[in-house]
C-alpha cells in the first residue's frame, strides 16, 4: 500500500491518480517520503515535457497548423500524458513497496499487457510527433518519442526494448525523410540515437539503483529475522540447560537423600517396633539411623559444594589467571601472563568478571583469531581500578562486527553491573586487544 508502508501492501496497484501524485503520510520514512517526491517531480516533468513541445511547435510555425489540428494535438498530448500515467502503476508500485517481498509479477506492469499498453503508447508518440513537426523548422516535438523508450526498460526484456527503441528512431527517420529527404534523415536518425542510448541508460540505472535498494531491503528483513530467531534459540537453549540441570539434581536428590532417608525411616520404624521387647536392638536402630542421617548431611553438602564451585574458589585472581595461561600454554598457544602493580584482594564479583575477561579473550584468539601469540595483563597500578588486557597476534576483525558476540556482549553487561568499561580495539591484519577495567 502506497501511503501506509508498514502494512501489507496492496494486493493491486493503486489507481493512475494515485500514482501520479502518491500522497505523503507522517508515518512515511525518509526514504519513502523522497521517492514519492521523486515520483510526482518526475511526472510534473513527463507532462511539462509533452505539452510544452506541442504547444512550442504550434507556436514556431501557427499558419501550418487550423484550428481543427489544434485542437485535434492538444487532445492527443492531454490523452498521451494520461497513458503515460496509466502505464507507470505497475512501475511506481515497485518503486514505493515497503514490504521484504518484492510485488507479483502481473502487478508490475500495465492492468492490460505490455503489448496492447506499448501499442497504443507508441501510436500516440508517433501520431503527435508527425501532426506537430513540419519538417520547416527545428523544435523540440521529438522528445515526445523518448518515453516509451524509458518505459520499456521497466516492463520489457532486451528483446522488447531493442524494438521499442528502433521503432522510435524509424518513426523519426520516417518524417525526417518525408520533409528532408535521405541525407537528413540519416543524420536525424543518428542524432536520435544519442538521445536515445541516454535515455536507455539513465533508466538503466535508476532500475539497478532500485533494485539494489530492495535487495538490500530483503536481506536486511531477513538479517533481522534471522536475528531474532537466534535470540529466540538462545533463551530456548538456555531454558533447555536449566531444565537439564534441575533434572539433574532432582536426579541427585533422588538417588542420595531419597536412599539416606529410605534407610532413616526404616531404622526408625524398627526402633519403634523393638523399644518394648529388646530396647538394645532399638538403641542400635536409632543409632544406625543418626549414622545414615550424617552421611546424608555430608552428601547434601558436598552436591551444594559442586553446584556453587568456582574458580576463584581457594585462589587468589592472579593464581587463577595463571592456571588460564597454563591451559592456553598446553594448548598450543603461546601466552605471556605480566602483572602490573600491588595484589589487593578485590570483591568476589570484581575477581570473578576480571577471570571471565581473560576467559573470554583466550577463548577468542585460540578458536577465532589465528593468533600465535598472546599476552595476558592484570593490572593494579591505579589504587582506585584494576584491569585485565588480553592482546593477541591474530588476523584481527572489522570493527563493527565485535558488537554481535555473545561472549563480549556478556562481559558488557558484566562492566555495566559493576560501573566498569570494556574496550574493544582491532583492525583486520592487526591483532585484537580486549580490556576490562573495573573499580576495585
Amino acid at each position: 500500500m502506497l501511503n501506509r508502508p508498514s502494512q501489507a501492501p496492496c494486493a493491486t496497484p493503486p489507481g493512475w491518480l494515485a500514482t501520479a501524485w502518491p500522497s505523503i503520510g507522517q508515518q512515511d520514512s525518509d526514504s519513502l517520503r523522497r521517492r514519492k517526491l521523486a515520483v510526482r517531480a518526475g511526472h510534473v516533468a513527463m507532462a511539462i515535457m509533452v505539452l510544452i513541445t506541442t504547444v512550442g511547435a504550434i507556436g514556431a510555425a501557427p499558419e501550418k497548423f487550423t484550428p481543427t489540428s489544434i485542437s485535434i494535438l492538444s487532445v492527443t498530448s492531454l490523452f498521451y500524458v494520461v497513458w503515460n500515467l496509466v502505464g507507470t502503476q505497475g512501475i511506481i508500485t515497485l518503486l514505493l513497496w515497503e514490504a521484504a517481498a518484492p510485488p507479483p509479477m502481473e502487478n508490475r506492469g500495465p492492468r492490460m499487457g505490455a503489448r496492447p499498453y506499448f501499442a497504443i503508447q507508441i501510436a500516440l508518440a508517433a501520431a503527435i510527433y508527425l501532426m506537430a513537426e513540419s519538417g520547416h523548422m527545428p523544435n523540440l516535438v521529438w522528445l515526445a518519442l523518448l518515453p516509451p523508450v524509458a518505459y520499456a526498460v521497466f516492463m520489457l526484456e532486451w528483446r522488447g526494448i531493442t524494438a521499442v527503441s528502433l521503432l522510435m528512431v524509424g518513426i523519426l527517420m520516417v518524417n525526417a525523410y518525408r520533409w528532408q529527404g535521405f541525407t537528413f534523415a540519416m543524420y536525424s536518425a543518428v542524432a536520435f540515437s544519442f538521445a536515445v542510448l541516454f535515455t536507455l541508460v539513465f533508466t538503466l540505472l535508476a532500475v539497478h539503483s532500485e533494485k539494489a535498494r530492495n535487495k538490500v531491503q530483503r536481506l536486511a528483513s531477513e538479517l533481522e529475522t534471522a536475528n531474532r530467531q537466534l535470540r529466540e534459540y538462545a533463551v530456548q537453549a538456555e531454558e533447555l540447560a536449566v531444565t537439564r540441570e534441575r533434572n539433574r539434581i532432582a536426579r541427585e536428590i533422588h538417588d542420595s537423600l531419597g536412599h539416606y532417608l529410605t534407610v532413616v525411616n526404616v531404622q526408625i520404624e524398627a526402633a519403634r517396633v523393638l523399644d518394648a521387647t529388646d530396647p538394645g536392638r532399638a538403641r542400635e536402630a536409632i543409632a544406625k539411623a543418626q549414622a545414615f542421617t550424617q552421611e546424608g548431611l555430608q552428601d547434601i553438602r558436598r552436591s551444594l559444594a559442586a553446584l556453587r564451585a568456582s574458580p576463584m574458589d581457594n585462589k587468589s585472581l592472579a593464581e587463577a589467571l595463571q592456571s588460564l595461561v597454563a591451559a592456553s600454554n598446553g594448548a598450543g598457544l603461546q601466552t605471556e601472563f605480566t602483572r602490573q602493580g600491588t595484589p589487593r584482594k578485590l570483591a568476589s564479583p570484581v575477581e570473578l568478571s576480571l577471570y571471565r575477561a581473560v576467559q573470554e579473550g583466550l577463548t577468542n584468539a585460540r578458536k577465532h583469531a589465528g593468533a600465535q601469540q598472546v599476552r595476558v595483563i592484570l593490572d593494579f597500578s591505579a589504587t582506585d581500578k584494576a584491569s585485565v588486557t588480553v592482546q593477541d597476534n591474530g588476523k584481527g576483525a572489522a570493527a563493527e562486527t565485535t558488537n554481535h558476540g555473545f561472549g563480549l556482549l556478556g562481559l558488557r553487561e558484566r562492566a555495566q553491573l559493576l560501573n566498569g568499561s570494556l574496550r574493544v580495539e582491532t583492525q583486520p591484519d592487526a591483532g585484537f586487544t580486549l580490556k576490562l577495567e573495573v573499580p576495585g
